[in-house]
């Protein structure tokens, strides 16, 4: 094996190279989305300064957690002179060579990986749908006339095939950059409203009960989390040594997206409290001009996301198990189909069961803390233990804190998204538990 291959410094063979501003556009644009229109919520079950701190805590060990992954990649991929290696295929090799108790999970570990990170971006898609739908919907009652539900969003399909056939993270950096101006003004024209009567600050709580933070902690993580697409985003960059590090793309991008978060969930609750709604724009009259337009606004921009979000599933399944079944000469069209059917199937999801939301939860609790804590935790654990790091080493605490982080956020996201399930469908009174339904959690 050769050691002098860096593939953090080396030149990449990458046909169309997404620039360090283009990469700073992506991450905001995959990590804002609307999970943002629930920070208000997330507040209520905080507190105000509770809800302030916590949410840059919890941003700053997400962003670290993904550091420690991507540079547990480059020294698989250093180690064995490989380039680019995707997280799968890094996990199955750490785990062939870390501590013989774990060697037995390596066989499974690329199709875990792909599973959850499939399963994860896949619900997003669907999630993106209804939310599209749904403010399409409001506003079309308003303006023209009362239509079914489903007719949006089946008229959805057409316009997300034809933005999904974009093949290259490069291609779409523009639509984001249109989503994240969008975002952005839709921001303003809720802020406007917000901002025109405020009550005093003194009638919101600092502090809230410990019961109810499983619910913010679950708002945070898995609003701004998407761990698919910051590594897909990484392994097309053009100075993928710019990515990592305090000043890296990665952190700046991230600060700017928890200073949006914290500041939109702050001022949110600061005017609604309690009374905010899963999504803001609910709680705004639905006969004002700026409402329409904000919803107008977060609907075209989710539409934009909606391929970025989408390139994690096709990566996975096309490279990864389909493009080897087919002779060279077809994999063009046969990829533009698969690409076909990913549509068509979260457009069947989103028409068959327009309650899905509420499943997400747990799909994304389980997926997420898996994916951007434990899994990253274990990857960098068999990585220094290679080295031979002992167990009472800083690195190797590190890797257990962040697996023991993650094991606690599955646990508690999972079981909260259990109950929500259940008080939805009717199992549990409202008045026999605490924890509130948040809807539209992306």
């Amino acid at each position: 094996m050769s050691t002098n291959f860096d593939p953090h410094f080396g030149k990449r063979d990458i046909e169309t190279p997404i620039t360090n501003v283009d990469a700073f556009i992506s991450i905001i644009k995959c990590s804002i989305g609307t999970g943002c229109l629930e920070m208000p919520r997330a507040f209520c079950n905080a507190g105000w300064l509770n809800g302030l701190i916590g949410t840059f805590v919890i941003g700053f060990i997400m962003v670290y957690s993904i550091n420690v992954l991507i540079i547990a990649m480059y020294e698989i991929s250093k180690v064995h002179d490989l380039r680019l290696l995707s997280y799968p295929e890094c996990m199955r090799i750490a785990l062939e060579e870390g501590p013989i108790c774990l060697r037995m999970l390596s066989p499974l570990a690329e199709f875990t990986v792909n599973f959850f990170m499939c399963l994860y971006h896949f619900g997003v898609c669907c999630v993106y749908i209804l939310f599209i739908a749904d403010n399409l919907k409001q506003l079309g009652d308003a303006f023209y006339q009362q239509w079914s539900y489903n007719l949006y969003v089946i008229g959805l399909t057409g316009p997300l095939v034809s933005l999904f056939m974009i093949r290259s993270l490069k291609s779409l950096v523009p639509f984001s950059m249109l989503a994240n101006i969008m975002v952005i003004t839709g921001f303003s024209c809720i802020l406007i409203y917000i901002f025109e009567d405020l009550p005093p600050l003194s009638d919101r709580k600092m502090f809230n009960t410990i019961r109810k933070y499983p619910l913010f902690f679950g708002t945070v993580l898995f609003s701004m989390e998407s761990v698919g697409v910051i590594i897909a985003i990484e392994h097309e960059m053009a100075n993928p040594k710019d990515y990592l590090g305090c000043t890296g793309i990665l952190s700046l991008a991230s600060l700017f997206t928890l200073i949006i978060y914290a500041g939109f969930g702050f001022v949110g609750y600061w005017r609604f409290g309690c009374q905010a709604y899963g999504s803001i724009t609910l709680n705004m009259p639905s006969d004002m001009l700026i409402s329409r337009l904000a919803k107008l606004l977060f609907a075209l921009a989710i539409f934009l996301t909606y391929a970025l979000q989408g390139y994690v599933v096709v990566d996975v399944l096309w490279h990864y198990y389909l493009e080897d079944m087919f002779d060279e000469e077809y994999r063009p069209i046969l990829e533009y189909n698969t690409r076909c059917a990913i549509v068509l199937s979260t457009v069947l999801v989103a028409v068959f069961s327009p309650d899905i939301s509420i499943f997400l939860p747990l799909v994304g609790a389980f997926c997420l803390s898996i994916l951007s804590f434990v899994l990253p935790g274990l990857m960098d654990l068999c990585v220094i233990y290679t080295k031979g790091h002992r167990i009472t080493s800083s690195k190797f605490l590190r890797d257990i804190f962040l697996i023991i982080f993650g094991v606690s956020g599955c646990i508690a996201g999972t079981w909260e998204a259990i109950i929500t399930i259940k008080k939805d469908y009717g199992y549990i009174n409202e008045g026999n538990q605490s924890l509130l339904y948040y809807s539209y959690f992306l």
